[in-house]
């Protein structure tokens, strides 16, 4: 696998037909490792992607972050030195010519299923995510969307069919790549946050039985060492400013003219606020992305693996909006946040709410954002 990932920035600037496999605009561990290992995949099984495949077709993985703020995602760029990738060597996505090639480049999507690189045509999409009402999907695509802890299980599961059988050295090299996100993305099966399904465990204890050699004996002391480093390695917030956090694990939904920013941290909403000029990096972002509305997520793990989450909802100059989205998170009744409002200092007439569901997350929170918008 490591000997594929160097080739493909030299065959990036060939002429040849392209298909990019690319995971979503967060570029967060799951998404990067599932979009470097589902690339090998189909690069060592290409028939998948149909007949529009050639010979002299490349597939190239892409991690969807412009190069200038890959040092921000500080789990991804940890887990892949561990894994002895080179940074220098993988591609960006402000580094392919998108604009140039709308007829000669084809894309897969990874954790995700709506992309606004509309110009291209969709070969496949591997997610985990519950399916956008809005998203519409081409017949000749293939298609796997199931509701999972971690994308990375399931193209976790497309490898080990082929690893089981062949016991190729770079599937095996893939296969723990994915590892360290499917941990991480379960919250390590912790019961509390109960993101894991069975399928995460079957592909987990697969790797660490097959790829990795652990004993059930060892398995827990394992995982509970690889997931308090990405956790820590996801925390480290000790070179970032307030400014650059609220673009480390960054959502934007657009819809009907109205603008609402996602930011998720990997700490307390409540820690965030007390960040130095805190209020002035909310306004500057929020002019740099044109938010009407920014919603600040907190999760912060603490050290016994218990979680605990926080939300800011912050008017920027919409306020009618912000109330909107407000009403719907406290009156929906299939998520049930849990939300209890918390009394501040911060300005811009925000809100601030403990989340005392903790099952809850982004995923479960975009669609009813995706509702108020649509009917404004």
């Amino acid at each position: 696998m490591h000997s594929y990932l160097q080739q493909c920035r030299g065959v990036l600037q060939r002429g040849t037909r392209k298909t990019v496999v690319i995971g979503n605009e967060s570029c967060d561990l799951d998404s990067a490792v599932s979009a470097l290992a589902f690339a090998y995949h189909l690069h060592c099984t290409p028939e998948l992607l149909g007949p529009r495949h050639t010979k002299d077709t490349a597939i190239i993985p892409v991690l969807n972050v412009v190069r200038n703020e890959l040092p921000l995602k500080t789990e991804v760029t940890y887990y892949l030195k561990q894994q002895k990738i080179a940074l220098d060597e993988l591609i960006c996505s402000d580094e392919v010519q998108w604009e140039n090639e709308p007829d000669n480049l084809d894309l897969v999507l990874v954790d995700h299923h709506m992309t606004k690189l509309t110009n291209h045509r969709i070969a496949g999409i591997v997610d985990h995510r519950p399916v956008d009402g809005a998203a519409q999907f081409k017949s000749d695509a293939f298609r796997t969307i199931e509701l999972v802890g971690s994308c990375a299980t399931l193209v976790g599961r497309e490898l080990m069919k082929i690893f089981q059988e062949n016991q190729i050295s770079g599937y095996a090299d893939a296969l723990e790549l994915l590892h360290g996100a499917i941990v991480l993305d379960t919250v390590n099966f912790s019961k509390e946050a109960d993101k894991a399904k069975q399928l995460d465990h079957e592909v987990a204890e697969f790797i660490e039985k097959n790829v990795k050699n652990i004993g059930p004996q060892d398995t827990f002391a394992y995982r509970e060492s690889l997931f308090k480093s990405l956790v820590a390695a996801r925390s480290d917030i000790s070179q970032l400013n307030a400014y650059q956090l609220l673009f480390k694990d960054l959502k934007i939904l657009n819809q009907n003219g109205r603008i609402v920013s996602l930011p998720g941290f990997p700490m307390a909403v409540q820690e965030y606020l007390k960040l130095s000029e805190c209020s002035q990096h909310v306004n500057q972002f929020a002019c740099s992305t044109q938010s009407n509305v920014v919603l600040l997520l907190g999760m912060k793990v603490l050290p016994d693996g218990s979680v605990r989450r926080d939300i800011g909802i912050i008017p920027i100059d919409d306020k009618p909006l912000a109330e909107k989205i407000i009403s719907a998170l406290l009156e929906d009744n299939a998520t049930s946040f849990g939300l209890e409002r918390i009394e501040t200092d911060f300005a811009n007439g925000a809100a601030f709410f403990q989340q005392h569901n903790l099952k809850a997350s982004r995923k479960q929170l975009i669609p009813i954002v995706k509702n108020v918008l649509d009917i404004l």
